[in-house]
């Protein structure tokens, strides 16, 4: 089994993607309050290379986003990350991809815009030929034009590199690509659409797409199309494979408790095309990709979701996945003065002003909220007086709850701590009278 760092390179979207949750989706040319809104980094090409690099690959990502705060927020994610993103150009007359999804009792509509996605094209591949010759296997989604993923396909192929195709959203592809292709991984779904078995046949709910015989009659067809090997992956129920001969051969799905679906498929792909580096059998780099994905699906958001090769590894010894977490462990309070320690996770400076005495540099922070400190009427108010306290944080609840912005910056902080620790950090002197504690117990909801 190869023992070397794998070397990945990823092809595809980077979308923004903007969740509205209400309780009601609006009607045309009704206007409606909502409830909460969460930006969230996504695209399918950005969910596969933040889920290679959690999971120990040197990843590298080529794609495009515009020249505004979006594209600037995906690309530090992606860069927190460890992902090498020379390779994503920034365009002034496009916008980032957005998805506009709106959530109201379970159901949601979305809009997508792919914005700087639909600009990825031949020519960036040729630009960044440099990192499909450093790779050891490269991955592609259809969230960019298809003629630019069957261009990377065919280069990456003339490179002798493996090519792994996870052809969703489903769209129309030439029949061309499939020799390009060493592995393509489509749900029960979109295995219909291309295997082209049947006009009729685009219902994954009927019962025909279940059996085993219309499985490898849909996945043989598209090896006859001159894919190498056809991964179908089956939710819940795990993945079908064809063996030697021809046969469907299963791996089962993992009970686990689903928070977040988002990523899963992403996750799947990445953690396939690592293990498949590292010189894994077909079937023991499917069951490596289950693993990661079931672990995936245990937290908040695609990306905040992907598991390391650490978690993996312990899910795949005991069966169990990561121990839940609540907001109260992952918020805590810290006075800015006192030394930065490891188990301070994302460290966010909660004041109006900068500490007096304190170099920037020396406080390690990595975000300063001004916009959900107390206001500077409040502050004066409570001139941090004890027998005003009770009713300080009377007053700055009422402030939170009714400005605006602290409600989108809140939940920027608790998408955060839903991945790692949070400690708030305040520069007044007392440690239990402060804002930074009234702040915690309305973030945790307690």
């Amino acid at each position: 089994m190869k023992m070397t760092q794998p070397k990945v390179a990823v092809i595809g979207s980077l979308n923004m993607d903007i969740v509205v949750e209400a309780r009601q989706i609006p009607q045309i040319g009704e206007t409606l309050l909502g409830d909460r809104v969460r930006f969230i980094p996504g695209g399918k090409g950005a969910n596969q290379a933040v889920a290679a690099a959690r999971l120990g690959a040197s990843t590298s990502m080529i794609g495009a986003v515009g020249a505004d705060n979006f594209g600037e927020d995906l690309l530090a994610a992606l860069r927190k990350e460890g992902v090498d993103v020379s390779g994503v150009k920034r365009l002034a007359d496009t916008a980032t991809g957005v998805a506009s999804i709106y959530v109201a009792d379970g159901d949601n509509s979305i809009l997508v815009v792919p914005g700087a996605n639909d600009q990825v094209t031949p020519a960036d591949i040729d630009q960044h030929l440099d990192k499909l010759k450093e790779a050891d296997i490269v991955l592609l989604q259809l969230e960019i034009p298809v003629e630019t993923v069957f261009y990377a396909a065919r280069i990456a192929k003339s490179l002798g590199k493996k090519v792994i195709l996870n052809p969703a959203p489903a769209r129309e592809l030439p029949q061309e690509i499939y020799e390009y292709i060493d592995y393509i991984t489509p749900n029960r779904t979109e295995l219909v659409r291309y295997a082209g078995i049947g006009a009729s046949m685009t219902d994954a709910t009927d019962t025909t797409h279940t059996n085993s015989d219309f499985i490898r009659m849909a996945m043989q067809r598209l090896k006859e199309l001159g894919v190498a090997q056809v991964i179908t992956t089956l939710g819940a129920e795990g993945s079908a494979f064809l063996d030697e001969v021809g046969e469907v051969r299963t791996v089962a799905g993992h009970v686990v408790s689903v928070v977040d679906t988002t990523g899963a498929g992403d996750c799947f792909n990445a953690a396939l095309a690592i293990a498949l580096v590292q010189g894994q059998s077909l079937k023991e780099a499917i069951q490596y990709a289950s693993q990661a994905s079931a672990l995936a699906v245990t937290k908040f958001g695609a990306q905040a979701g992907m598991p390391t090769a650490d978690e993996v590894r312990q899910f795949a010894k005991t069966g169990s996945s990561r121990p839940t977490t609540t907001l109260g462990e992952q918020i805590r309070v810290k006075r800015i003065y006192e030394p930065p320690a490891p188990e301070d996770g994302y460290r966010i400076l909660v004041d109006r002003l900068w500490p007096r005495g304190m170099a920037k540099a020396d406080a390690a922070i990595d975000e300063w909220m001004k916009g959900i400190a107390p206001s500077p009427e409040l502050r004066k108010e409570f001139a941090h007086r004890m027998e005003r306290y009770a009713e300080f944080s009377a007053n700055y609840l009422r402030e939170l709850s009714s400005r605006p912005e602290c409600a989108v910056l809140a939940d920027r902080i608790r998408d955060i701590a839903r991945e790692r620790p949070v400690t708030l950090l305040y520069a007044a002197k007392d440690p239990v009278y402060n804002h930074a504690n009234v702040l915690r117990r309305w973030l945790i909801d307690e």
